[in-house]
């Protein structure tokens, strides 16, 4: 059986009131999953220096970040953003688990998810990035769990959740992107996609949720999205050279189609792809494996999709 370091960062009712209300919701949904599973689960929660916080039990508060987005450049953001691998820094060298999670602090769980996950590994996976659902707003207390639970909710593209086994994480190639800003989180995609033997991204799945059924939302100020672009960019360049097409997202699938999904994508880096893709064109690349059930069905699922009330 795995083990699992599941690390968020939190963030104090002074620090973001309106955000602290959501991320109840996360450390509740987080528990539950914790004694709904019989794996080996540690929850982890950091936070930076300047906002001491508090947290259940249920959780280790390990020590806090010393270092953030204001200690680089000269920006002018006020706000003390934590940065990505000092986070996941601070899970490697506060545990000892087989896997370590990085989610966001709105981003739930459901009460199966670390056994299902667990399931995913058996069948061979190192890495694995899970889109979330959307979950309307409206459900928005702690007491509107099992209402949560119960919601399919909508597809998002947004990479908010990964789990990577510990050994990978000397590997990664992590610049300055910071916590809670556009392409944060994209950059340990392409970390995982580069170096796991078999890495796989899940949008389907019903295992994490979001509040909200926004598809973009405006976080932060303009410079700190440029910043987090900029810092992106330099991982994905870096990565260039470890980029074995075959294993990423779409590879399957014919030259037209894949190199649409990856320029249409605002997650991805077209660019190294493209490059990587036109390079490794001789390489074998497996086939999407479909339901041929599913297939036979393809017409009413259509007609579904239009006729069902919303």
């Amino acid at each position: 059986m795995s083990s699992f370091a599941h690390i968020i960062n939190v963030v104090s009712e002074s620090e973001n009131r309106s955000f602290f209300e959501i991320q109840k919701i996360t450390l509740a949904s987080l528990i539950n999953a914790k004694n709904h599973s019989s794996l080996k689960v540690t929850q982890l929660a950091c936070h930076h220096k300047n906002f001491p916080v508090n947290v259940s039990s249920n959780f280790q508060l390990v020590p806090p970040l010393e270092k953030s987005i204001l200690d680089n450049g000269d920006l002018n953001n006020k706000k003390a953003l934590p940065l990505l691998k000092d986070v996941l820094q601070s899970a490697y060298d506060n545990s000892d688990a087989d896997y370590i999670i990085y989610s966001n602090a709105d981003i739930g769980i459901m009460p199966q998810f670390y056994s299902a996950i667990e399931e995913y590994i058996k069948s061979g996976h190192d890495a694995i990035v899970i889109n979330r659902r959307r979950i309307k707003s409206t459900l928005n207390r702690v007491e509107d769990l099992d209402a949560i639970y119960s919601e399919l909710g909508k597809p998002h593209i947004g990479f908010d959740m990964f789990i990577f086994k510990r050994t990978l994480f000397p590997k990664f190639i992590l610049n300055n992107t910071c916590i809670g800003i556009p392409f944060v989180g994209n950059d340990l995609f392409y970390n995982l996609f580069c170096f796991a033997e078999k890495p796989v991204l899940f949008n389907d799945k019903h295992l994490t949720f979001h509040i909200g059924l926004e598809l973009l939302k405006d976080w932060g100020s303009s410079e700190l999205k440029k910043h987090n672009y900029k810092e992106f960019r330099k991982t994905t360049k870096a990565l260039l050279p470890h980029i074995d097409i075959t294993k990423f997202p779409g590879a399957e699938l014919n030259f037209l189609k894949r190199h649409f999904k990856w320029l249409m994508n605002p997650t991805l880096s077209y660019s190294e792809l493209c490059v990587s893709d036109l390079k490794q064109l001789g390489r074998k690349r497996s086939k999407k494996v479909y339901d041929p059930n599913y297939k036979k069905q393809s017409y009413y699922e259509w007609l579904m999709k239009y006729i069902n009330f919303d």
